[in-house]
């Protein structure tokens, strides 16, 4: 780790590591417990309902796979689209065939009527309903040190990975 040097205070909460995507949102060693993680014990703290809770899951996998490079990014796909398109000649010249093609292919996921595993994971993301948003009042009582740090521990350790390669990952749960 290294220490930033101009910032006010001591070394010890000034200093940084560079970290990958995957080590941002899950986790890295035990000085970093992951943002997933942090998010998991918000909500576990705020007491969320269990209709959230589903959904945020779900939101927060699909973040993690995106993170750890299991499903490819939007930028990705979008040039695996035009590569693999048949009017595209490999000279960098994107059509109007293929421009239009993109689009409706982009419409047609974002309306969850076609599908991309590679890029959604076989995810279908329903609207949220705003009479629906707010079943539950948030509670904001403040947790002890202590509390923060069961809660942290609580949900870093529920997602240690196995195995070596994003492709192969399994998760203990």
């Amino acid at each position: 780790r290294r220490v930033s040097p101009n910032a006010s205070g001591g070394a010890e909460e000034n200093s940084f590591e560079e970290m990958t995507m995957a080590e941002i949102m899950t986790g890295k060693g035990d000085h970093f417990p992951g943002l997933i993680p942090l998010v998991y014990a918000y909500l576990d703290h705020i007491q969320c309902d269990s209709l959230t809770m589903s959904r945020m899951t779900t939101y927060l996998d699909f973040i993690e796979k995106r993170a750890t490079g299991e499903l490819v990014t939007p930028a990705t796909w979008v040039r695996n689209f035009v590569r693999g398109h048949e009017d595209y000649q490999f000279d960098s010249v994107v059509s109007d065939s293929i421009a239009y093609d993109l689009m409706v292919a982009c419409k047609e996921i974002g309306e969850g009527k076609r599908e991309a595993p590679e890029l959604l994971g076989g995810i279908k993301i329903k609207p949220i309903e705003a009479a629906d948003a707010y079943v539950k009042k948030l509670d904001s009582k403040r947790l002890e040190n202590t509390q923060i740090m069961s809660l942290l521990e609580r949900y870093s350790s529920r997602q240690k990975k196995i195995g070596e390669s994003p492709k192969n990952m399994e998760y203990q749960i």
